[in-house]
């Protein structure tokens, strides 16, 4: 271990760590654009200089500077808040006073790093330079030459991280700036990552384009639903309706990225007409009604299968469960859907708690079905049609009717992946947990008090529910490596 100070402060740190990322240790941020912790190191802004040993004539790129035994490092010397100042006043100074229309407002470091760092007034008089604007870098991203700062992150984002090319800096000194490639518009999948990246407005999505500003906005720390990677996210919802994913940082899952189809997949969401009200018959029911009707239908549960998807969390698969072994009912199945993947974040399995299904006895449809007298659906989920031939009756619990609600004898409310609680495990078997970004109201409750409903189970929250379902769990999770086990970062 290396032992150093910083600010008067004694840190200690693995020998390779840089002064940037010890001070970020020790809870003091450095400002920084160029420098990515799941790109690398550049060093071309020169915003994170530090003064170590007292030296004021040459300071320290803190993002590239390993630590040294002893060293002495200051952040905020003299000489440092002048290095900063006069690094900002740079950046400024041919970029557009066009705040108040740009997407990135609210959420800026250059916003924000100008006015805790800036010399706070210009003494620039001449001209500023202008360059290509509303530049189409794909269906997906434009971009503002005359925001950008050069910081070369979404260059190096193609380059280190999606090994190709299709942007790069053209020209030099004052006339660099970003340009496409000979090849064209990028087709990369995962492109909407360099507009997280970017720390100015010069990225930005066409989705999200004036959308909102981020301010009147609120926001969900849960994960993707769509596919079994588990990616980390953010979601942006104003007024009750999502507008926008973006990955949120977990190195053990998705690093800093998250697919295009992920993120963009956001309004399948955003609900139009969904099921509010119990039915039973096609006809308005009350929720006391439509279970006891359930119970009717299933009997002794002989014939009778469960169909659950797995979107469904850990602990309304463990309620569904539970209720079906009190029913009788032994056909436990779970309808994961597919997707193309990838060799980067993208699996093939297109919904995030397969694995937990799996941990659950809950198993795939076999190919040659028994003949069913009833099947209960739980969740938005893909039904095969051999499994719907000669029923007697079907109940569907689903936030949206689709096909199926006109053939269901019961028809239960249900609440789509972004307003879940609870935990889903993804392929690696990390159990993570999710939080909703939008709220139904009371007049949808939550999934897994339907079940509890039917199985008169003594869990009157979800956190004894969540301790019942980890007992259950407690043989899977030990095949679990220990460091992926635990909630999301």
């Amino acid at each position: 271990m290396i032992k150093l100070s910083i600010d008067g402060k004694q840190v200690e740190v693995e020998p390779g760590t840089t002064i940037l990322q010890a001070a970020a240790a020790m809870g003091k941020e450095l400002p920084h654009y160029c420098y990515h912790p799941d790109i690398g190191i550049d060093g071309n802004c020169r915003i994170c200089l530090v003064e170590v040993n007292g030296n004021t004539q040459k300071l320290a790129i803190s993002c590239k500077q390993p630590c040294g035994e002893g060293m002495n490092v200051q952040t905020e010397s003299p000489a440092v808040v002048a290095a900063r100042k006069g690094v900002m006043e740079f950046l400024l100074i041919n970029h557009p006073l066009d705040c108040t229309i740009c997407d990135q407002a609210g959420e800026c470091p250059l916003q924000d790093y100008s006015y805790h760092y800036g010399p706070g007034d210009s003494r620039f008089v001449e001209e500023k330079r202008n360059k290509a604007k509303k530049v189409e870098f794909s269906d997906k991203v434009m971009f503002d030459g005359e925001r950008c700062i050069l910081c070369t992150r979404c260059t190096r984002f193609f380059e280190h991280v999606r090994d190709s090319r299709p942007i790069g800096v053209e020209n030099m000194g004052g006339k660099s700036t970003i340009t496409l490639g000979p090849n064209g518009p990028i087709e990369d999948p995962y492109q909407l990552n360099i507009v997280d990246i970017c720390p100015v407005g010069a990225l930005t999505s066409r989705d999200f384009r004036f959308k909102q500003r981020v301010w009147f906005m609120d926001f969900t720390e849960t994960v993707c639903p769509g596919c079994s990677r588990g990616c980390n996210m953010t979601a942006g919802a104003y007024q009750g309706k999502l507008l926008r994913f973006v990955p949120r940082r977990n190195e053990a899952v998705n690093k800093s990225w998250m697919c295009d189809d992920g993120r963009l997949s956001y309004d399948r969401y955003n609900l139009g007409a969904r099921v509010s009200t119990p039915q039973v018959a096609g006809e308005p029911a009350t929720r006391e009604e439509a279970l006891a009707r359930v119970k009717q239908l299933v009997g002794d549960g002989a014939g009778v299968a469960v169909l659950a998807s797995t979107v469904s969390t850990l602990e309304e698969l463990f309620a569904l469960k539970t209720w079906a072994a009190q029913a009788g009912i032994k056909h436990l199945w779970h309808g994961a859907r597919t997707w193309a993947g990838d060799d980067f974040l993208k699996q093939d399995d297109a919904t995030p708690n397969t694995a937990g299904a799996r941990a659950l006895a809950f198993v795939p449809v076999p190919g040659e079905a028994p003949v069913l007298r009833g099947l209960v659906v739980a969740g938005e989920v893909d039904v095969p049609a051999a499994l719907l031939a000669n029923l007697d009756f079907l109940v569907l619990q689903s936030p949206v009717a689709g096909e199926l609600g006109a053939a269901a004898m019961v028809l239960l409310p249900g609440r789509s992946a972004l307003e879940k609680r609870g935990r889903w495990t993804n392929s690696a078997g990390l159990t993570q947990e999710v939080r909703p970004a939008l709220d139904p109201g009371d007049a949808i409750p939550e999934d897994w008090t339907l079940w509890r409903d039917l199985a008169g189970a003594p869990w009157p929250t979800l956190r004894k529910l969540s301790r019942a379902t980890d007992t259950a769990l407690a043989g899977e999770l030990r095949k679990v490596p220990d460091a992926l086990v635990g909630r999301n970062q």
